[in-house]
């Protein structure tokens, strides 16, 4: 299982860690070892994060309460206030903070804790700033991810092309084909 980075910003990329959650859900963070991976993919960290149980069932309850929060934002409704209470005091915490050393180099690393403050950090930000209005869900029917929408028109439908809009076009052809083929 990869991970996928398209949502824009790293707190919907995290959000995404969850594959269709109206339909069959699929975990990809199965175990603390997937939450560090996901963390190196994202470029959050150059070396592996020690991540305990704890620390991971941490980590879900972060990720379902970005996506609460987004998901109310984004119908015109109101955050929770428990989610609220999570965010904040996630982001009030210490964050990954790269090291410059003396011969140039910089490295990037943490804890886990840190990682989930960025990230609570991140989407405050984004809640603040003028990117929460290009916020969407991707359009392919069961595909539950977020994205923002940088396309210079706004019409951006799905999270990804190589993903779900690579599968919503071809299933597009097909039916037309099938509907030309049908014809008498």
């Amino acid at each position: 299982m990869q991970f996928l980075y398209v949502g824009g910003r790293r707190c919907l990329d995290f959000v995404g860690t969850l594959k269709y959650r109206a339909s069959a859900r699929e975990e990809m963070l199965t175990d603390p070892r997937r939450l560090s991976d996901w963390a190196m993919g994202a470029g959050l960290v150059d070396t592996a994060l020690e991540v305990t149980d704890a620390e991971l069932t941490a980590a879900i309850a972060l990720r379902e309460a970005i996506y609460r929060v987004v998901l109310a934002r984004l119908r015109g409704g109101r955050p929770g206030a428990a989610d609220v209470d999570l965010l904040n005091a996630h982001a009030s915490q210490p964050q990954l903070t790269p090291i410059l050393h003396p011969d140039g180099a910089v490295s990037r690393g943490g804890t886990a804790a840190q990682l989930l403050a960025g990230l609570a950090a991140d989407l405050l930000d984004l809640y603040a700033g003028p990117d929460i209005e290009k916020v969407k869900e991707c359009s392919r029917p069961g595909c539950t991810r977020l994205y923002v929408d940088a396309s210079r028109a706004q019409n951006r439908h799905w999270c990804g092309m190589r993903t779900c809009g690579n599968r919503a076009k071809v299933q597009a052809f097909r039916a037309r084909q099938h509907a030309v083929a049908q014809r008498p």
